[in-house]
C-alpha cells in the first residue's frame, strides 16, 4: 500500500518562554486530542512530541530553540530572501530583520489525507502562530502572517505594503555560558564600549562565536570575494549614471583580469549582472555592498582602521586601490591580515550595534549614536561570512 503523502509546516517565533510552545499547542488542539506524547529531546537540541487525535492519526511537532542551530537556520533562510528583487526596499528589509530576531523554530508533519482534517490542522498552526508572536513558512519557501497573508515570498512578493518586525525584548538574554577568558574579555570590551557611547545593549547577549567555535576564512578567498564585490558594486553604479550594458561590462571583465580569469560570481550576482534593464531597487541593493568590500578591505589589512559604522565608506579611495592592482598575487603581497581575535572583536561589537539598530527601527527611534543602520547591517553581514556564521556573501 502506498504511504500517504505527508504535509508539513513551520513556525517561527521570538516569544522566549519557550516551554509555553507545546501548552499552546496542546491547548489548541485539545478538542480533537485522545492523547499527547512526552517531550523527547533529540541529538539537535531540539525536543520532539507527538499529539494524537481521536481519529487515530497525528501530528508530529519539533520544537528547536537551540541558539546555535536557530543562528545558522535563520542565516540560511536570511540568506535566501535576501536575493529576492523587491521594489519596496523598506519592507525587504523589515522582513530581513524579523528573521534574523527569530528565537525558536518550530516544525509540524502530518499525513495529508481528508481536507477538512488537514484544512483544520493548518488553521490551528497559523493560530499557535498568533498565540506565539510567530511567522509561518509554507514549503513553498513564502512567508505568512498568522492571518495568512504572504508576508514575504522567494520572488519578493508580499501582500503587505509596510512590516514592522516583532521583538522581544530579552531576546538571546538567556545564553549560552562562555568560559574562554578571551571570549568574556571581548565581550566586556564592547559592553564598555556601548555604555561609553551611549548605545543600549543586553548585557547577557552571547557572543556571535567564540574563539573555538569560529574559522577565520583565508587572504586568499577574502581577497577574491572581495573583489567580486566590488565589480559588482561598480557596475551596478555605473548602470545607475547611464552606462549601457554593454559599456559597464568592463569592470567585471577588469576584475576577471586580475584574478587570471577566475572570476567567481554569486548566483545573485550573475543574475543581477545578466539583466539589460535593471530595477532600481537592485541598483540600489548592491550599492549598499561597498560597505561589505570596505569590512574585507580591513581584513585584509589594506585599511589601517575600521572606523565607526556612522557614514558610508570612502568608495572613491576604494576604487583607487583596487583597480590599481595588476594581480591577485601582487595584491595578496601588499596585505597584512588581521588576526582571527582581531576579526572576532570587531564582529561582537557590530552584533551589539545591530541589535541596537533593529531596537531603535522596531520602537520606531532614531539610531543611536550617529549610526546608521544600513551600513552596521551590511558590515555585520561581511562580519558573519569573515568567520563562518554565512557561508555566502
Amino acid at each position: 500500500m502506498e504511504e500517504n503523502k505527508k504535509a508539513n509546516i513551520t513556525l517561527y517565533a521570538v516569544i522566549t518562554d519557550f516551554k509555553r510552545i507545546k501548552e499552546i499547542l496542546v491547548t489548541q488542539f485539545a478538542d480533537v486530542t485522545a492523547e499527547v506524547g512526552n517531550l523527547t529531546p533529540d541529538a539537535n537540541g531540539a525536543e520532539t512530541f507527538v499529539i494524537l487525535f481521536r481519529d487515530g492519526t497525528n501530528l508530529k511537532l519539533r520544537i528547536n530553540n537551540n541558539r546555535k542551530y536557530v543562528e545558522r537556520h535563520v542565516a540560511g533562510m536570511s540568506n535566501y530572501f535576501s536575493q529576492a528583487s523587491c521594489e519596496n526596499q523598506t519592507l525587504r528589509q523589515n522582513v530581513l530583520d524579523q528573521i534574523r530576531m527569530f528565537t525558536c523554530v518550530i516544525g509540524g508533519s502530518f499525513e495529508l489525507g481528508d481536507e477538512n482534517r488537514t484544512n483544520f490542522i493548518m488553521n490551528s498552526m497559523f493560530a499557535v502562530a498568533r498565540e506565539i508572536s510567530g511567522l509561518v513558512l509554507m514549503p513553498n519557501m513564502c512567508l505568512y502572517d498568522y492571518a495568512g497573508k504572504l508576508v514575504f515570498s522567494g520572488e519578493g512578493l508580499s501582500d503587505l505594503d509596510d512590516y514592522t518586525p516583532i521583538a522581544h525584548t530579552y531576546l538571546w538574554a538567556d545564553g549560552e555560558t562562555v568560559d574562554n577568558p578571551a571570549d568574556l574579555a571581548r565581550r566586556d570590551h564592547s559592553l564598555a564600549l556601548l555604555q561609553q557611547r551611549g548605545i543600549p545593549f543586553l548585557p547577557n547577549m552571547p557572543i556571535v562565536l567564540t574563539e573555538e567555535e569560529s574559522k577565520l576564512r583565508g587572504p586568499e578567498e577574502i581577497a577574491r570575494r572581495l573583489l567580486a564585490i566590488f565589480a559588482t558594486c561598480v557596475t551596478g553604479e555605473a548602470r545607475a549614471g547611464g552606462e549601457t550594458w554593454e559599456e559597464s561590462q568592463k569592470y567585471i571583465q577588469r576584475a576577471d583580469e586580475i584574478l587570471g580569469g577566475q572570476l567567481v560570481l554569486s548566483h545573485e550576482e550573475r543574475a543581477f549582472l545578466d539583466k539589460k534593464e535593471p530595477r532600481k531597487s537592485d541598483l540600489a541593493s548592491f550599492s549598499w555592498r561597498y560597505e561589505c568590500c570596505h569590512v574585507l578591505m580591513w581584513a585584509l589589512g589594506i585599511l589601517d582602521e575600521l572606523g565607526y559604522p556612522g557614514q558610508s565608506c570612502d568608495v572613491a579611495g576604494m576604487a583607487k586601490i583596487l583597480w590599481q592592482i595588476e594581480s591577485l598575487q601582487e595584491f595578496l603581497k601588499s596585505a597584512r591580515p588581521c588576526t582571527k581575535s582581531e576579526v572576532l572583536d570587531k564582529a561582537d561589537l557590530i552584533l551589539r550595534y545591530d541589535w541596537a539598530c533593529v531596537d531603535a527601527q522596531v520602537g520606531n527611534r532614531e539610531y543611536p549614536a550617529g549610526l546608521d543602520g544600513g551600513v552596521v547591517y551590511e558590515w555585520h553581514r561581511a562580519f558573519n561570512w569573515l568567520i563562518g556564521v554565512n557561508d555566502s556573501l
